[in-house]
């Protein structure tokens, strides 16, 4: 709906004064009913939008045009191009000597962010796999000029909200961010604490986080409650698995895969943070690696270690079966990056495994001679592998970003054959996360 704010700049005292307020009452810039949008417009991507305020009397008037709160255009006629996904509040003040008017409506574009898919380097992105465009820092035009420029982010997904952690060392910045998965749209926002670099969701109402500690999170309110402050790397890679929460402990120490029981975390209060269950399981690693859930029904991991891999498969009572392997895992240049880690298919018993030497190997389960040779070599740029795998749910397409710290990053897209169907060149900026949204 409009909003209409008639102030007029003339004071009287005399006995004409009423006379006189009258008459710059006429000469207030009147707009025509009719010649600006009363509802929100939206336009196509693409399309230009054009408003131009016919004034009853358009002497002298003066236009000022603002794009959320900020100064557009001073044109009589205001122009917009859409150019990517956005929703804007616009604003038209009207002057002249007697008065001002000002109007509010505002628009925003047609764009379906299933047909692609959001990338992540400081901000979200979004790739239209049918047009084969880039639209970059789509998150800013759809919240009003919002910013999360989130330093070196891990992501998680759950009930279709977004969940982004900002490994910041500022102590009053906004640390964590929700956004709903669908539209980009900006939620909530809090302060929980410095150097957040990994996430867990335990159920629909509670998460862990890890960084300076390890606290637990409510996701409704995004209170938090402080359960160590030993510094934890182990929430990049957690996973939820039969009442239990299975974490990998290191990043470049050897370390025993740990595990504790969601119910003591959820019961756990301030500074009392549960011990892992012993004996533990027999898992050792010694770079951050993560867990996936397979068609099967099982977890799989990796086994890591100076001499040598395996392939390890968790069964639900938490009996471990090691498959050795010829290759290491690709592993990321520092700490605080995106694990480089594997990805198993929703609908195929297929896991998909990034190699030290950047190529990609595709594991079927119950088949150890299938990795015995990678299914995609490394990529032809010499770029490393720079990120966890991803798979289109979709269309089963694999996806991987190469890149590395001051070169600039890439997507590629292979199909179900190993065949590259597509690349996508990222810019130098950290390139940590594909998310797609069916």
């Amino acid at each position: 709906l409009i909003v209409c704010v008639s102030i007029g700049f003339v004071s009287c005292n005399d006995d004409d004064c009423e006379d006189l307020h009258l008459d710059n009452l006429a000469h207030y810039p009147n707009v025509l009913k009719g010649t600006f949008p009363t509802e929100n417009q939206s336009l196509n991507i693409g399309e230009t939008l054009k408003i131009t305020p016919e004034l009853l009397n358009p002497e002298n008037a003066n236009y000022s045009w603002f794009i959320n709160g900020e100064a557009y255009s001073n044109e009589h006629t205001f122009n917009y191009k859409i150019e990517k996904p956005c929703r804007v509040n616009l604003t038209c003040i009207i002057s002249n000597e007697y008065g001002k008017v000002e109007m509010n409506t505002s628009f925003s574009s047609n764009h379906d962010f299933s047909k692609g898919f959001f990338y992540f380097n400081e901000t979200f992105n979004f790739y239209d796999a049918e047009k084969k465009v880039k639209y970059e820092d789509c998150y800013s035009s759809l919240n009003a000029g919002k910013q999360i420029r989130a330093d070196k982010p891990s992501i998680c997904i759950n009930n279709g909200k977004l969940y982004i952690l900002n490994n910041s060392s500022i102590t009053n910045a906004d640390h964590l961010f929700v956004v709903d998965s669908k539209t980009l749209y900006y939620e909530k926002s809090a302060v929980i604490g410095t150097h957040l670099h990994g996430m867990t969701i335990l159920n629909d109402q509670y998460a862990l986080v890890g960084g300076d500690g390890i606290r637990r999170i409510n996701l409704k309110s995004l209170s938090n409650v402080s359960l160590t402050t030993n510094s934890s790397y182990s929430l990049f890679n957690g996973i939820v698995y039969n009442g239990k929460v299975l974490v990998n402990d290191t990043y470049e120490k050897l370390s025993q895969v740990k595990c504790y029981n969601i119910s003591d975390l959820l019961a756990a209060k301030e500074n009392e943070m549960p011990p892992a269950i012993e004996p533990g399981l027999d898992i050792t690693q010694n770079q951050k690696i993560n867990f996936v859930q397979a068609k099967d029904g099982n977890v799989y991991t990796l086994e890591s270690t100076d001499s040598g891999c395996s392939i390890v498969k968790i069964d639900k009572n938490f009996a471990v079966q090691k498959i050795p392997v010829n290759f290491k895992p690709a592993k990321g240049p520092y700490w605080s990056s995106p694990t480089v880690g594997m990805v198993a298919s929703e609908t195929e018993g297929i896991i998909y495994i990034a190699s030290a030497d950047n190529s990609i190997y595709k594991y079927i389960i119950g088949d150890p001679g299938s990795v015995k040779e990678p299914f995609i070599p490394a990529d032809e740029s010499g770029l490393p592998v720079a990120a966890t795998l991803q798979l289109n749910p979709k269309t089963g397409e694999l996806y991987a970003i190469y890149g590395k710290q001051w070169e600039n990053y890439k997507i590629v897209i292979y199909n179900k054959s190993g065949k590259q169907v597509d690349s996508i060149d990222c810019g130098e900026n950290a390139l940590s996360h594909i998310i797609f949204n069916h």
